[in-house]
């Protein structure tokens, strides 16, 4: 069976793990877009998050990763102006799976 990987959180930030390494990681402050949908992916309909940074980098976390649940406690308390869990993810489970789902959160462009 392949390595699921897993999400990693700290107060800083988060990083994605798989085969015992880190492949990517973040701080809270470059997220700029957070995003929920779903796949119809036989045999699971999956729920997935797409971490958009402000480099223009991607990031993309399954619900059923460990880690998972403990990103979107920290997302809530870090990230202000998120979505509400209970606000989005009925609403989502049960509607046809599309690539656009739910924007969660947007960052505010900075003006200098």
């Amino acid at each position: 069976m392949a390595d699921p990987g897993r999400v990693v959180v700290v107060a800083a930030g988060f990083a994605l793990w798989s085969g015992g390494r880190c492949v990517a990681a973040a701080r809270w402050a470059d997220v700029r877009r957070l995003r929920a949908y779903r796949r119809d992916v036989a045999p699971t309909d999956a729920l997935y998050l797409s971490v958009e940074l402000v480099d223009g980098s991607l990031m993309e976390l399954r619900e059923e990763v460990p880690g998972f649940d403990a990103f979107l406690d920290r997302a809530a308390a870090t990230l202000q102006g998120l979505l509400p869990y209970r606000d989005w993810h009925h609403t989502l489970m049960v509607a046809p799976p599309a690539v656009e789902g739910i924007v969660l959160f947007e960052r505010k462009a900075r003006r200098y």
